[in-house]
């Protein structure tokens, strides 16, 4: 037997085994749309509460099924058959010699589906909430005065035109800075491309009040990239507030609900931004209005006492002149007392003063002299002529007193000293005390 042979009595098989049709659960994890007209996937199960696969198989939507299932199934659930979709699909099994074992499929119910998306999004939500993050971004506080705005934004956008024209000609002449940085608003390229517009707000170092992300209507399905769980977690870290105007009135985004505001449309978006302000304006115009009334109520009572100001000053400078003149004399009274009292106690401390001067000076003087007579005996004890008188000598070559036997030569004419006289003497010879 050939393996041709062998294949062709599978398929034989299998179509006489299993000639009708199922309904299987599955995930698409490949879906691709040939030019030709027929649609390819790929279906895969994963173990339950694990992302490794226990089952996969090719899968094939012929174009004649393709082109009213495609549309059927976009138009119930608001997306396109694409990867990470749950699906209920009516299957035949089907084996080809050359390409293997394959599903093709008849049907897929788009309520399965939809209920899977809903299970999802809550799953999504219930783990933020778990995480204690959902509400982060609703602890920024709001600005006062949201001005400088940082745009998240397709530039092409008719909802970004719509949020620009709305936000520059409000009826109030409101000026706003704002600041677009462009990102991906569909697809699953969005949640990433979101996320990279956001740092660059951050890197950008501009201080920015708020960032809007904006984004016109549309399918369902273009939405779902703002139920993306790294997008709405990136959010509620977010270090300022975010408002979010995601779509039209029916449609609501897991971003919608972690971000710290968020409406409808872009259009609602720059209205909220200038009912912002507007609010501001007007408690302004409140507060200059009682403002105004108080400073009015503060002159008016200042005119008032100002005009009854004479009278009364007049009766006070009279009742401060008097309590001055009373304390001017007792004042001098006292002064007069305490200038007697402190010239007595001078005087005494003066004459004190001047006796112990001279009791000092004349002990010290007495001192002085003392110490001087010693000093002048003890240097008369000193002197050569007193040297002399103990039996001391003193030797002179050419004038100058010798200290030692190096500095004479033999033959040299010595003088020596005396108490009593003089000696002339001529050397004959030297030793050294070393010799």
């Amino acid at each position: 037997m050939t393996l041709q042979e062998l294949n062709q009595l599978v398929r034989t098989n299998l179509r006489h085994q299993m000639p009708g049709t199922y309904w299987v659960q599955a995930e698409i994890s490949e879906c691709k749309v040939h030019f030709s007209g027929h649609c390819y996937l790929e279906l895969i199960q994963k173990k339950e509460g694990q992302d490794s696969l226990c089952a996969k198989a090719r899968a094939t939507i012929w174009a004649t099924v393709w082109q009213t299932l495609g549309p059927a199934f976009a138009r119930e659930t608001g997306t396109n058959l694409s990867s990470g979709l749950q699906i209920l699909a009516e299957v035949a099994v089907d084996f080809h010699e050359l390409y293997g074992f394959s599903l093709v499929i008849k049907d897929i119910d788009p309520t399965y589906t939809l209920g899977d998306q809903a299970r999802r999004r809550q799953e999504i939500l219930k783990r933020l909430e778990r995480e204690g993050v959902i509400d982060q971004n609703k602890e920024w506080p709001w600005p006062l005065l949201p001005r400088r705005i940082a745009l998240v934004s397709s530039p092409a956008a008719a909802g970004y035109q719509d949020f620009m024209r709305h936000l520059t000609d409000n009826e109030y002449g409101f000026t706003f800075y704002t600041a677009l940085f462009p990102a991906v608003m569909q697809g699953e390229e969005a949640p990433r491309s979101i996320i990279q517009a956001l740092d660059r707000i951050i890197d950008s170092g501009l201080p920015f009040d708020v960032v809007v992300i904006i984004r016109g209507g549309g399918a369902v399905a273009d939405l779902q990239c703002f139920d993306e769980y790294n997008l709405c977690y990136y959010a509620t870290q977010y270090p300022m507030p975010l408002l979010t105007g995601l779509g039209h009135d029916k449609d609501y985004a897991i971003l919608d609900r972690v971000a710290h505001t968020s409406v409808k449309t872009p259009t609602a978006a720059a209205e909220h931004l200038v009912a912002t302000l507007a609010q501001q304006a007007t408690r302004m115009d409140e507060m200059v209005d009682r403002l105004q009334r108080r400073v009015r109520q503060v002159l008016d009572d200042q005119r008032l006492f100002m005009q009854s100001l004479p009278g009364r000053l007049a009766g006070l400078v009279q009742q401060q002149l008097m309590q001055a003149n009373i304390k001017v004399e007792r004042q001098t009274a006292t002064l007069r007392q305490s200038t007697h009292q402190v010239l007595m106690e001078e005087r005494q401390h003066q004459t004190l003063l001047t006796t112990r001067l001279t009791m000092k000076t004349t002990t010290l003087v007495e001192q002085e002299h003392l110490r001087l007579r010693l000093l002048e005996q003890s240097i008369m004890g000193f002197s050569p002529q007193a040297m002399l008188k103990k039996g001391f000598s003193l030797t002179v070559y050419q004038g100058k007193v010798l200290r030692s036997v190096e500095e004479l030569p033999i033959g040299a004419r010595i003088e020596t000293r005396l108490a009593d006289g003089r000696l002339y003497s001529e050397l004959q010879s030297k030793q050294t005390n070393h010799e």
